[in-house]
């Protein structure tokens, strides 16, 4: 059987490209941004990464290892900010705001349970010609951990853009 250039070219199907993705936010009641504000203002994220921690057990020896937990690490994505009133820097910190206070050290006191800060968030990795979802991905319990400086530079010429850090319970994936 030959391994010829044709074959490769055959059996590739056109590969998966970065650049074809869909993210569609679930915010917390009083702080959404319009839906298709997050949905073209995020530019970049990747799948997230899960991992199966080991347990080692000697034996007579020997080391024996067991799948242990699973540990999801959290999940960054790359924003553009657009500084008008209802931008997204402005909701990831109001939503960090509502999780614990500045001042106060609170859960905001209009949201009757801290579950109902915690959202569901889904990636749709798309075919090359955003036909068809090859992947979907479900982050539950999701909340802002972390959203990133927003840098201000004389000299740049670039997008103002800005990172969040997504901290997520669990994660379910379609399309294994």
């Amino acid at each position: 059987m030959a391994n010829t250039i044709s074959d490769f070219k055959t059996n590739f199907n056109g590969g998966t490209r970065p650049n074809r993705f869909t993210v569609l936010p679930q915010w917390p009641a009083g702080i959404a941004p319009p839906l298709t504000d997050a949905r073209f203002k995020i530019v970049s994220a990747s799948l997230p990464s899960v991992t199966v921690n080991t347990i080692s057990v000697p034996y007579r020896g020997r080391i024996v290892n067991f799948a242990g937990d699973r540990q999801y690490s959290p999940w960054i994505i790359g924003v553009y900010d657009d500084g008008n009133s209802q931008n997204l820097w402005r909701a990831f910190q109001t939503w960090k705001e509502r999780l614990d206070g500045h001042w106060t050290h609170e859960v905001h006191q209009n949201d009757y349970s801290y579950r109902n800060l915690q959202t569901t968030w889904q990636i749709d990795h798309l075919d090359v010609n955003n036909n068809q979802v090859l992947r979907r991905i479900w982050l539950y319990k999701c909340w802002p951990s972390v959203v990133g400086e927003i840098s201000l530079d004389m000299g740049q010429q670039e997008f103002v853009s800005f990172s969040v850090t997504l901290t997520y319970d669990n994660i379910k994936i379609q399309g294994m």
